[in-house]
Parts: structure tokens; sequence; C-alpha cells
């Protein structure tokens, strides 16, 4: 069976582009189509046969896909995908709308239906520069036809959630079966000891992420706090966990990390750790960071950009992962879990299926209307009020020695690439 890959694009790395990773490891001879592809991850996908629409290289001139928006129609009808059996599209936008041969099926993996055209009113004006907004909206009604036009002709849908499935029969009714996305669970993992950032704030944060030397220190490792070594089961990932007994730096701050855009609630965070004064770490950049650091407190610390080996400590030292925004399905909250770190989450979304109330973490906002589902100009100030205090008495009360580290990293393996691959495979071959 000849059998070709399909992704949106290769402009950042994110969930997606790990799925396409995990995807191809399972179809190492398939070639990977996508619309663009970023020069500046030509080493990391050196051996694989990737190619590009004829929008390549308007984008390489341009750097920006969003420019290209009026194009990518013609772009995906573009990819010819004449002699396969079989094709399999990783897709949150584009990648589904393509064209197969007759007797070709077409197994679309969906993140999300095109967030911009259904689910994100907003998007376009974060994204898209001022000048071309005009045109991009009178664009819209057109794309949403070809949007949904496209995703009829796909064969078979998988959604990578609950909230995803019912997106994709809401917005282009079809059905489909939900296979999970995954964790690398053998690298999300507890680390200790933690560096400790620097009174005053994060210090000078280091090309690779790394925060300079002179703005952490290490202390002694330690018994874990939460229990006796019985806690753990008898796998060196959990012999390992030993938690310094510091308050410097155990457990002593929570977490907030992503991208700092304005619909991830980011703003929220920080005002009520504004009122607070509790420690704060920041993890992320984006276009909301000048203004998250214009009005923090010296409570928050800002970190930026920092790489999988930080990050991995900074769930490892945290007292709880803050998890405000609304997302598709959300890996954070189960990286988090692997490395024994509890979440406090959204209640709706993907969290719904990654955060076990009382067991990995608690879920706020499922009683009142967050300024997440409501536009700011139709949101209360008793609403606000109350969403805020809601979050804040989670907050005071969190205890993390409530979560067995077994119970986390237990929720964490049900996620493992191990279990993806294995269902992706029953999926292809049986469906």
């Amino acid at each position: 069976m000849k059998i070709a890959l399909v992704h949106d694009s290769f402009t950042q790395m994110g969930g997606a582009e790990r799925v396409v990773d995990a995807l191809h490891e399972l179809f190492p001879d398939a070639p990977v189509f996508t619309l663009v592809f970023d020069i500046k991850f030509k080493e990391k996908y050196k051996d694989w046969d990737i190619r590009t629409s004829g929008l390549q290289t308007l984008y390489s001139a341009l750097g920006k896909l969003q420019y290209l928006l009026p194009l990518i129609p013609w772009g995906v009808d573009n990819l010819d995908f004449t002699g396969y059996d079989l094709v399999i599209s990783s897709s949150s936008s584009w990648a589904k709308n393509i064209y197969v041969p007759k007797n070709c099926r077409h197994i679309c993996y969906c993140h999300t239906p095109t967030r911009f055209l259904w689910t994100e009113p907003d998007y376009v004006k974060q994204e898209v520069p001022m000048i071309l907004r005009p045109f991009a909206r009178l664009f819209i009604s057109k794309m949403k036809k070809w949007d949904y036009n496209g995703a009829q002709r796909v064969t078979k849908f998988i959604a990578n959630s609950k909230e995803v499935q019912s997106r994709i029969k809401k917005y282009y009714n079809r059905d489909s079966e939900i296979i999970y996305p995954f964790i690398d669970t053998s690298f999300w993992h507890p680390v200790f000891p933690i560096p400790l950032l620097a009174k005053e704030g994060a210090g000078e944060v280091m090309s690779d992420g790394e925060t300079s030397l002179s703005s952490r220190r290490h202390s002694e490792p330690r018994v874990h706090p939460r229990g006796e070594e019985s806690l753990y089961r008898d796998d060196e990932i959990l012999r390992s966990a030993a938690l310094p007994q510091n308050d410097a730096v155990s457990r002593s701050y929570f977490l907030l990390a992503g991208r700092l855009q304005a619909h991830k609630q980011n703003d929220v965070i920080v005002e009520i750790f504004n009122e607070l004064g509790l420690p704060l770490h920041v993890v992320g950049t984006g276009r909301q960071e000048n203004y998250l650091k214009l009005i923090a407190k010296p409570n928050i610390s800002f970190l930026g950009h920092v790489n999988d080996e930080r990050l991995r400590e900074e769930y490892s030292g945290a007292k709880v992962l803050i998890y405000p925004q609304l997302e598709d399905f959300g890996l954070m909250p189960l990286e988090a879990a692997a490395c024994g770190t509890p979440t406090l989450a959204l209640g709706r979304g993907g969290a719904l299926e990654t955060v076990v109330p009382g067991i990995t973490g608690e879920l706020f906002g499922q009683s009142v209307v967050s300024p997440l589902m409501r536009c700011p100009e139709n949101q209360t100030a008793y609403e606000s009020a109350i969403y805020k205090s809601q979050i804040k008495s989670l907050i005071l009360s969190c205890s993390p020695q409530k979560y067995s580290l077994e119970n986390l990293r237990a929720q964490a393996e049900k996620f493992s690439k191990a279990k993806f691959k294995q269902r992706i495979l029953n999926f292809v071959n049986l469906k």
C-alpha cells in the first residue's frame, strides 16, 4: 500500500508537529506533503521526503503564511496524490481540504476545525497585519464554504478530543473517532534539585532558554514531601523523584506556561497574583507579553521562551500549573502530571479529558461564565468577580500533598506515545 502524509505547514513547532513526527515514525517511507516549509527546520527534517506546494517560493520571500491567505486554496489543490492508496493528513486548518484519487482513502487527524473561520472570530485581528484585515474579512465567507466542502471529501475523521469531535460534528456535520495525542512520558518526569530563580526575578534568559548561573542555585535533594518511598512505583523515574525540602525551591511557586496571547486569559491570572502577592513563574512568549510585564508586580517572574529541559524543571518545582485557557486538547496538564505536579484548569474543552478533579488537579469556571466565554463588553462585573473569586479560592487552598505521584504519573501514562501509535495503526487497518 502506497501511503502519503500531509501536514498544514511547517512554520512552528508544537503539538501538531509532534503528531506528524509520530505518524512518520509509523510510516517512515511516506513522503510528507505540506503547503510551506520554513528553512529553520531543515536540519530537524533532513532525512524526510518533504514536498511543498507552489506557495513555497512566495513564503520564502515573504516569511508569513498569513500574507498568502487568498492563495491557500490554490496551494492545497497544487498538491498531487496520484498513485497513492492512503493519505493521512494532520490538520488544524488546510490539509483536510486536499483532493485524492477516487480509490484513495483520506484519513484526517483533525486537531480542530479551522479556528479563525469557525471558533475564534478575533483570530484574524491577532494574526493578520492591519493592512490586510479588511480583505481577510471579505474573504472569510468564501473560505468557510471552501473549508466545509473540503471536509466532506475526507473518508474518515479522527478527532483529538471530545471537544474537537463536537466541533467536527457542528461545523462539518461529520462523525469522527477520538484518538488522543500523546506526551513523551519517558522525557517528562520529576527532576530535582530545581534551579532557584533569583529573588529579584528570573535573571537573564540565555539563548537556550536556561537562566544565567548567577540567578539560580541548588539545594541537596531529600525525601519527596508527598509521602514515603513506598509511594513510588518500582521504576527509575519514581525512585529518582526526591524533592528538596527547602521552601525556597520546594513547591513554593505557581506556574503559568504557554503562548502569551489575549485569548489565553493570562491577564486574569496575573491580576489575581498581583492581588495575592504569591510567587508566579510565567513561561512563554507572545503578543501579550509586554502588556503582562507592564501590569505585573515583583512577585511575578517572566522566564520567556525556555527549552523542554528547563520547562521540565519548572513543572517539577511548581506547586501547581495554572491552565486558564480553553484548548482543543492541551498537553501541558499531562506534562505537568508526568512531572508530579497537579493542574488548576478551566473546566471546559480538553482539560475535562486530562485533569481528574481531586486526583490530578482541580477545575474552575464550570458554574460561571468566564471572560473567555463572553465578549469583554458583555461581561458583567459580577460575573468577572465570581470567576476570579473561584480561581483565588482554589489557589489559596491548593495542597500538593493531596495528589499522589503515582496517580499523576498513571494519568499521564494513559496518553503515551506507544498507545497513540497503536491506536492509529488499528484505525488505519480497520477503517
